[in-house]
């Protein structure tokens, strides 16, 4: 289960309160706010990345060394991937293996793409493999940080299909934060917004 309770983040003079929210296995979470309002402030919380100021967070536990079962997919998936490496070299920091090959077909990923660095495809491309170096086998939770913002309708909804039906396959749980109201209407179970 991933929740936060009573949860924030000060910053100097400047206070950042979250809602309390709880995600469990199998759930489609739906966050929407306004740009600007925090929700990548709160993912990096639930990722273990930044630590809060207030409040409580409970997320699973794993053995130090491990990956860890949040992982995060960025809008800005550029950022992601090391600019020197392949991105087979940049999928593997992630899998360790080749594991990862029967998921390419599932996002519609050429595997010829693998052979390539980050700024030789395109950004649709790039989030497509941002997923799949997300979801690890050890993967139980994942936040999809405006994951589909900047991309085409069509590309949008080929990369919401697979990835609803690979979280349901794995009883993954999904927080989905957009501020697209039509799609977490579409994608997801629930929505908190946020703010009120």
């Amino acid at each position: 289960m991933l929740q936060l309770h009573n949860a924030g983040l000060d910053y100097g003079n400047t206070q950042l309160r979250f809602p309390d929210l709880t995600l469990v296995p199998g759930q489609n979470l739906g966050l929407f706010g306004p740009s600007g309002s925090g929700k990548s402030s709160l993912a990096k919380v639930l990722a273990g990345i930044e630590p809060l100021s207030i409040g409580e967070v409970t997320v699973p536990v794993f053995a130090k060394g491990s990956a860890n079962p949040v992982q995060w997919a960025i809008q800005q998936s550029e950022f992601a991937f090391n600019p020197r490496l392949s991105i087979k070299q940049s999928l593997r920091e992630s899998w360790k293996s080749d594991d990862f090959m029967p998921l390419l077909g599932t996002y519609g990923i050429d595997p010829s793409w693998l052979q390539r660095r980050p700024s030789q495809v395109s950004g649709g491309q790039l989030q497509r493999l941002n997923l799949v170096r997300a979801l690890i086998p050890t993967t139980q939770y994942l936040l999809c940080d405006e994951i589909t913002a900047h991309l085409d309708m069509i590309t949008q909804q080929q990369i919401w299909q697979a990835l609803s039906e690979h979280a349901r396959q794995r009883q993954l749980g999904l927080l989905v934060i957009s501020h697209d109201e039509d799609l977490l209407n579409l994608v997801c179970d629930e929505l908190i917004y946020w703010p009120q």
